[in-house]
């Protein structure tokens, strides 16, 4: 049993005080509300979406995960048309951004890895990644930052 699914455990183990449970209960299942509801909140989706991220990323920035998105363009014309364009939007500015922040184009990294593309311009892309990861200055930077978060 791992203690990190069970926060009171694991803050009793570490000595420190309980935390009460919510006292809002939360539904669950069948007859949970969607969670893409405000226009607010769509609005922001799809201008992170437009603005290059993809849409697991854009849905985890909102606190969500992929899952209502995908649901409400099933159920929403509307709403699928939009996320169509702003979809287009940001691969057009994945593009402009440069070869590290496409997704899924031939040359780039995660085609290599993702799609298991072959090509040559895929297996470039993977080395060179993988040796800007391995470099001594990208072991250095990352243990720079571990060091300062803790």
């Amino acid at each position: 049993m791992t203690t990190a699914l069970f926060p009171s455990r694991m803050a009793a183990a570490v000595g420190e005080q309980r935390v009460a449970p919510p006292t809002a209960a939360v539904r669950r299942g069948r007859g949970r509300p969607p969670a893409l509801t405000s226009p607010e909140r769509i609005a922001q989706l799809l201008a992170d979406i437009r603005a290059g991220a993809t849409v697991a990323e854009a849905a985890a920035a909102a606190g969500l995960s992929r899952t209502p998105v995908y649901n409400l363009r099933r159920s929403n014309d509307a709403f699928a048309r939009a996320l169509a364009q702003a979809q287009q939007e940001g691969k057009a500015a994945r593009r402009a951004a440069g070869p590290e922040r496409q997704v899924d184009q031939h040359g780039t990294e995660a085609r290599y890895t993702k799609r298991h593309c072959t090509c040559k311009p895929c297996r470039d892309a993977g080395s060179r990644a993988r040796a800007r990861r391995r470099s001594p200055g990208a072991a250095a930077t990352s243990n720079t930052l571990a060091a300062a978060a803790a």
